[in-house]
Order: C-alpha cells, then sequence, then structure tokens
C-alpha cells in the first residue's frame, strides 16, 4: 500500500490526462472527481479508473477534446449533448448551469445526452452543497442488474444521489447505487482476487455466488424497491434526454469499440424559495445531531446520517492522505 496527499495524486492524474491532448480545465475535473471518491473511501470510483479512462480515450470511444452543446429549453431548463466526451465533464458544467438556473428561478433541471461515465455522483451534490443548494441527481449504466422476479438483467446499477447543506458538520449526501452494490465494488473485488458477500451478484442463470469473476449480474437492492428505482433513473435520464435505456445502453466493460452514449439528470433547487429555506442548514445540523442521540445496535458505535462516513473519512484523507493498492499507484505512474 501507499500513502499519497491528495494534491499529489490529483497532480499525478491530471498529468495522465493532458499528456494525451486532454485539455488542463477538463483534466482538472476529471481527476479532481476521482480523488474525491477516494478521499470519501469509495475507491471502485476514484483513481482505480485512470487506466480505464485513458483506453477509451486512445481507441476513440471517447472524444478528450469534445465540446458541449448547451441548449437553454426554458426558465429552468436546460439540454446538454456531451458529444461522446468525458461525462464528469459534461456533469460538472450541467451543474453548474442547474445552480445559476435555480438561483434565477428557483430550480434548475439539465439533462445530459450523448456522455459517458461521469464517477461518484457525491460530488456533483457537493457542488450543489456548496453553493447552498439542495441537489438531486442520477445517472444510468448499461443493463446488469437482475429485475426482481427475473434471472436476466435489464437496467444498469443506475446511480441516484440526494444532497443537502448544513451549517456544521456533514452534510446529508445520499449517493447510492439502486442495486445491492455499485458495480465497482464487484470489479474491484476482480482486480483484487477477493470474494463477494453472497447477495451482491448472480451467474449467467440468476444463481447467487460469492466469486467475483462468475458474478455477471447485480442484485437490485431492496427487492422490488430497488428494482423500480433503477427503472426510474432509466426514465429521467435516458428516455428524458432523448437516450438509450437498459439492455440498450453499450457496456462499459463488454463494449469497449463502442461509444457509451450515457444520459445524466441533475436537478438543483434553492432552499431560499421556500419557507424553511433561511434556517434549513440549521435544522439539518439539528437533524444529523438528533440521529447522533439515537442508541447505537449491538456491535454500532453510533448511528450516523446519510453519507457521515464518507465525510468522516473525506475529513482524514485531507490529513492523512489516500491509500492506494500498490498496482493502482503503479499504473498511474507508468501512464503519466
Amino acid at each position: 500500500m501507499k500513502c499519497v496527499k491528495a494534491d499529489e495524486l490529483k497532480k499525478q492524474v491530471v498529468g495522465v490526462f493532458t499528456k494525451r491532448g486532454v485539455p488542463a480545465e477538463d483534466a482538472d475535473i476529471i481527476a479532481d472527481v476521482m480523488v474525491h471518491a477516494n478521499l470519501r473511501g469509495v475507491e471502485s470510483h476514484g483513481v482505480i479508473r485512470v487506466p480505464h479512462y485513458i483506453r477509451r480515450l486512445e481507441n476513440g470511444t471517447v472524444d478528450g477534446k469534445a465540446k458541449l452543446d448547451v441548449k437553454k429549453t426554458g426558465p429552468s431548463t436546460a439540454t446538454i449533448n456531451g458529444n461522446d466526451g468525458y461525462g464528469h465533464v459534461a456533469m460538472v458544467h450541467a451543474t453548474k448551469l442547474a445552480i445559476e438556473l435555480a438561483k434565477e428561478t428557483g430550480v434548475g433541471v439539465v439533462a445530459v445526452n450523448h456522455s459517458s461515465h461521469c464517477g461518484a455522483l457525491s460530488y456533483y451534490g457537493q457542488m450543489a452543497i456548496d453553493a447552498g443548494m439542495v441537489c438531486f441527481c442520477c445517472t444510468q449504466t448499461d443493463g446488469a442488474v437482475v429485475p426482481f422476479g427475473g434471472r436476466k438483467p435489464f437496467a444498469g446499477t443506475n446511480p441516484l444521489c440526494f444532497a443537502g447543506p448544513s451549517e456544521t458538520g456533514s452534510p446529508i449526501i445520499l449517493d447510492m447505487a439502486t442495486s445491492t452494490v455499485a458495480g465497482g465494488h464487484i470489479f474491484k473485488a476482480r482486480t483484487d482476487h477477493k470474494p463477494i458477500p453472497l447477495g451482491w451478484g448472480t451467474d449467467t442463470d440468476g444463481n447467487p455466488t460469492t466469486d467475483p469473476n462468475k458474478a455477471v449480474y447485480f442484485t437490485p437492492a431492496g427487492g422490488p424497491k430497488g428494482y423500480g428505482l433503477g427503472v426510474v433513473v432509466d426514465m429521467l435520464t435516458g428516455i428524458l434526454s432523448g437516450g438509450q435505456f437498459g439492455p440498450h445502453v453499450p457496456g462499459m466493460y463488454t463494449r469497449m469499440d463502442v461509444k457509451r452514449d450515457l444520459a445524466h439528470f441533475v436537478m438543483v433547487v434553492d432552499p431560499a424559495r421556500f419557507e424553511g429555506g433561511k434556517t434549513f442548514k440549521a435544522r439539518l445540523t439539528e437533524m444529523v445531531n438528533e440521529i447522533h442521540e439515537i442508541p447505537p445496535a449491538e456491535g454500532f458505535k453510533s448511528v450516523l446520517a446519510p453519507g457521515e462516513p464518507e465525510y468522516l473519512k473525506q475529513e482524514a484523507r485531507k490529513v492523512d492522505g489516500v491509500m492506494l493498492e500498490d498496482y493502482i499507484w503503479d499504473d498511474i505512474i507508468n501512464l503519466s
């Protein structure tokens, strides 16, 4: 294992992309989103993805110099065509635009199409929090989750994120896959040659397995609830933006020769437009504090708010640095 300070890690990752022609501003965004994930302990969406992103850049299925086409469609709405560029860049601009629209009208809604993987959604939720806003965003992935009652996959792990600012301490950031776990956790288990917990995935016949190499399909979180949420995410992303859905979305790893054509969705709301706006941050802090007062169950030290475990890791890793598997760091150094 190697401990790397966040600034150094970001610098190395930026260099990997700029040396391959990605504009410095875009490379900074891509690196920042990945390092953000590592800081929060979400290694599956961190710099472990660098080799994959570079492979897609070099085989032409991602355009590292893509220019975004932005179209304002109403006082509070807009669409962004990512033109097959990096999803991180498209989503940062979409969130910025949604924040601007929310400042003007109280709410901003932006749909993104023709994009690619955008990393951890908590990054965009944090952008809204930094602007004093409330956010909901989601993105689609290729079909890999077995629907409730089925044996073959339909929708993807289709994550979603809710975020709101607090006055002090941890904000609320609920960033979750609609599958039992994000696909990245299973992919990382394959790389690390480690078994996965029973219930995370199934084999090609729909049978539960602990072997990450046999876990080709994922299970929905909470059975019918996660399945339903995954379908709704496809509705808000692929269908609303005029893109693809479910089994029609090209695979991230299985279709390396095809552009992803992913869609994203972000909605930002200005709390100041509502009765609770003036006290929103203070009352959210109060809510988190009251959650802390709940007696913990056996085996737990305390009860934490949604996103608080990641928040605490982030605060610690900003000081202590990010622990990386040696092969991940070696990949970054070799690519740079």
